[in-house]
């Protein structure tokens, strides 16, 4: 039914229109008329019939997509109008039940909320005494926590400074022994040094002793011999008795050295000795004032730290039971927020109850729109129906045109890629 009018307006502009597509052959004048007479004419004519007709059939194939849009469009909001009233329907009929069910039972509803109310009331008034006298148990543990905390330290300060002069005494005694133990060692090197150089030195001046005396027996043979010579003059046996004489008092020198280095030496080792011995004399002291010292701090420290350990208990002690104080006002006050919860949740039931109870007339309004809209949504889909049936009709009644309005648009294209394929320059 709707694409007739239709039809009839594209003929009619058809009609309208397809002058212009004669102009070509309208301006044709008569001596050109005359030449084109036969063959020619007969063709040109054919040309422009068909040209006519292809304007004519793109012209028929563009209105037809046209129309097939509009229709298109039109169905579809008709569908969202349909969806929209629907949704409204169940949305004011969820409330509009919701009215009605609470109205039915309003005496029931307003007797059970007052009592959940007043039950919600008695337990919040509850937790918040106990959450009080928990908050108040917490701030007294708080308080005998500080007193105890400010009496330990009050008790422990002596015992604290007493431990630390220990341990300062014993840090200074584990000093000193290390310094003494230093100085035991450079004494005991310095003792081996100098019974080395004893020997060293005793040894050079026996060495000494050892070549007068051989000098000696020497010079004492050639004289000995130089005697038993009758022949040998006086001169050389007293030159000889000289040399003698001289080395005799080199050997006693010589002696005299040994005696006089080994002495010497040996001071010089004794000296070494009782400076040793001094030595460990005064790290065997350090050694047991360290020891006592480092007694007394470990004693010290331990009598500290165990006086400690009892502070720190009891501290803890008051310390656990503040946290289960905290403990429990932290859960009464969750439990209270909760219960607090509930109780606006009720109260808004209550509420609302109450609203729709003094508000009859908003009911009734609400009933009113509903059943308007149920009729308003059957005229609705009944226009829904029409315009599908219209799409549908038109769509089917179109198809040639449509897929003719297509197949000449794409033969156009492809014409005219041919054509920019051969004129465009390579």
């Amino acid at each position: 039914m709707a694409d007739e009018p239709n039809t009839e307006r594209d003929e009619a502009r058809g009609m309208r229109e397809a002058p212009g597509t004669q102009e070509p052959i309208e301006t044709i004048s008569p001596e050109d008329a005359q030449e084109g007479e036969g063959e020619n004419g007969a063709g040109l004519s054919v040309a422009a019939s068909t040209a006519r007709e292809a304007g004519r059939s793109l012209r028929e194939g563009l209105e037809a997509i046209r129309n097939v849009r509009a229709a298109s469009r039109e169905h579809s909001a008709g569908r969202e109008r349909a969806k929209a009233l629907r949704e409204q329907i169940e949305e004011d009929g969820a409330r509009l039940g919701h009215r009605d069910e609470v109205e039915a039972d309003y005496q029931g509803i307003i007797q059970r909320q007052g009592d959940a109310l007043a039950q919600l009331d008695r337990q919040l008034a509850e937790l918040a005494d106990a959450c009080q006298a928990a908050s108040a148990r917490r701030d007294q543990l708080q308080q005998q926590l500080d007193e105890l905390r400010r009496d330990n330290e009050e008790r422990l300060r002596p015992y604290r400074e007493l431990m630390e002069s220990t341990k300062g005494r014993s840090d200074d005694t584990a000093r000193s022994l290390s310094d003494i133990r230093r100085a035991v060692k450079n004494a005991d090197a310095q003792m081996a040094d100098a019974v080395k150089k004893r020997e060293q030195r005793i040894a050079a001046a026996n060495r000494a002793v050892d070549s007068a005396k051989d000098r000696l027996q020497k010079i004492e043979a050639e004289f000995s011999a130089l005697q038993k010579d009758g022949s040998a003059a006086p001169a050389a046996l007293g030159k000889l008795q000289g040399e003698v004489v001289a080395e005799q008092a080199h050997l006693g020198a010589a002696r005299d050295e040994v005696t006089r280095v080994t002495a010497e030496c040996q001071q010089l080792v004794d000296n070494a000795q009782t400076h040793l011995w001094t030595q460990k004399q005064s790290l065997e002291t350090v050694e047991r004032q360290n020891e006592d010292a480092r007694k007394e701090a470990d004693a010290r420290r331990e009598e500290f730290e165990g006086m400690n350990n009892e502070a720190l208990t009891a501290e803890k002690g008051l310390e656990e039971q503040m946290s289960a104080a905290k403990a429990e006002l932290d859960e009464g006050e969750r439990r209270a927020a909760k219960l607090r919860e509930e109780r606006e949740a009720e109260q808004a039931v209550l509420d609302d109850a109450n609203q729709i109870h003094a508000t009859p007339e908003l009911t009734a309004q609400l009933r009113a729109d509903v059943a308007e809209a149920k009729g308003e949504l059957e005229r609705q889909e009944a226009e829904v129906a029409r315009l599908a049936s219209t799409e549908r009709h038109l769509r089917e009644t179109t198809r040639a045109k449509r897929l003719l309005f297509l197949g000449v648009v794409l033969a156009a294209l492809v014409v005219l890629v041919v054509l920019l394929a051969v004129l465009l320059p390579r």
